[in-house]
């Protein structure tokens, strides 16, 4: 396997297999919907549209989940092993699909009655997507606990090692919020596009309102928006120390020319003028234009749908 991921055909052997992968998905979610004598609805085009979507969220799930694995290298970067966080994640998520399952949901007594099964597979496959990500924002903010440790003498490290560990915490952190982004992009238009589908085989508005899927969207990028920003914050307070320990402030308090052009060089290589607003806007910006399209034809006419 080592050697056939080296090979110059490894990208054509990925795509065939994701598309392999999207088209079987997508006709096997289509057969769920359609069983339970629930044939006619699922062979409409929209839930057709919606099959194949999910079909192409859980691909993406899955090649998210294999890119971000390197993320959660806690015994290695941090001395902490794996199950512990492993665990902590897993009653986070079963405590977070509980809430999703006990609060009911728009389409719980809508035909056909099936999708209520498979939009809750696809949380739980969102779910197990994001544990990488979360497990690396939550191993980044122990390796910056230690960096704290650092600066208070409760241990030594080079300078070097320190603003290595720094970088490296900041790579990691736009990676898992990346992940985190692109899975709570792929949910929110999914949804829509379930939406659409009910209200084209004759579900009333009423019944599968606008806001439900907004308000899903938001739940979600609210959530990780609560495991990114601790970390972030935590992570630029390390780097204004640094600044602060290597650039500290001249006796006399007149900063020179040099100190200012070492404290703005190093001020830039870390990036901490980047505030949390323009992070996120970053993040999730990636997919706003795809995003704004698709909710676009998924929902359409948002304002005559309340």
């Amino acid at each position: 396997m080592t050697r056939l991921r080296k090979h110059w055909l490894w990208p054509l052997v990925i795509s065939v297999l994701a598309l392999g992968a999207f088209a079987g998905l997508g006709l096997l979610t289509r057969a769920v919907l359609g069983s339970r004598g629930n044939r006619a609805l699922a062979a409409t085009g929209e839930f057709g549209l919606w099959s194949m979507l999910i079909g192409a969220s859980a691909v993406l799930f899955a090649f998210l989940f294999a890119h971000s694995v390197p993320l959660t290298a806690w015994r290695r970067l941090a001395g902490v092993s794996l199950w512990k966080p492993a665990v902590a994640y897993g009653i986070f998520a079963v405590v977070l699909f509980a809430f999703q399952w006990r609060t009911g949901s728009p389409i719980g007594n809508l035909k056909p009655t099936t999708a209520i099964g498979v939009s809750r597979t696809l949380l739980a496959l969102g779910l197990i997507a994001a544990a990488p990500a979360v497990l690396g924002l939550w191993l980044n903010h122990t390796r910056l606990c230690r960096i704290s440790q650092v600066f208070d003498g409760e241990a030594r490290a080079q300078a070097s090692d320190v603003l290595g560990e720094l970088l490296d915490c900041k790579r990691a952190n736009g990676t898992c919020l990346t992940v985190l982004a692109l899975i709570v992009s792929t949910a929110v238009i999914d949804a829509g596009a379930q939406r659409r589908a009910f209200l084209a085989t004759g579900t009333p508005k009423e019944a599968f309102p606008p806001e439900s899927v907004l308000l899903y969207g938001a739940l979600f990028t609210a959530i990780a928006l609560l495991l990114y920003v601790p970390v972030f914050l935590a992570w630029k307070t390390r780097c204004l120390r640094l600044v602060d320990e290597i650039y500290p402030l001249p006796p006399d308090a007149r900063p020179g020319e040099d100190w200012v052009a070492g404290r703005a060089r190093l001020t830039q290589l870390l990036g901490t003028d980047t505030t949390v607003g323009k992070t996120v806007t970053a993040a999730f910006g990636i997919l706003a234009p795809l995003a704004v399209s698709v909710l676009a034809v998924v929902l359409p006419g948002l304002k005559q749908g309340r």
